[in-house]
């Protein structure tokens, strides 16, 4: 039994001196040693390549292709030619604009082309066609054909 106890002793004692012999090593490795540095290379220095003048080009061109939209005065109510115009305009805008026809009650319908934080509507409803474009700038553009009351 008193050959257990000192088993036991010697065995705690050899944890803790581990366990302080291991934080003062790794103290010592961060204070003595330093990142190496490569004498034969000079020293670079990183330039950041801006991605926004490719975005900023490509904001313009949908701001672009929703001005000629609007100086088209398009005027089509029927829903067949959708598709038609959805890819007369997408074939002009930047190459990762989402677009979508949606499809409403009482034979309203829509095409929205989106790019980023922009946006063109071409909104065909029952009181007249609208258009809304929201700018590179956020700023709201909108155009309203009515249709003549009966």
């Amino acid at each position: 039994m008193k050959w257990l106890l000192i088993i036991i002793a010697i065995g705690v004692i050899f944890f803790i001196f581990r366990v302080i012999s291991k934080q003062q090593l790794s103290q010592l490795k961060s204070t003595t040693f330093k990142p190496f540095k490569d004498a034969v290379q000079p020293k670079s220095s990183v330039t950041k390549v801006e991605p926004l003048a490719l975005s900023d080009e490509e904001q313009q061109l949908f701001d672009d292709v929703a001005k000629l939209f609007f100086e088209q005065h398009i005027q089509q109510q029927d829903i067949e030619q959708a598709e038609h115009i959805q890819q007369q305009f997408l074939n002009k805008m930047p190459s990762k604009t989402d677009s979508q026809i949606g499809e409403f009650d009482l034979g309203e319908w829509c095409i929205y082309w989106n790019y980023r934080q922009q946006s063109l509507e071409y909104y065909v409803g029952k009181y007249g066609i609208f258009y809304t474009h929201v700018d590179r700038h956020g700023v709201e553009h909108k155009a309203e054909l009515m249709k003549a009351s009966s």
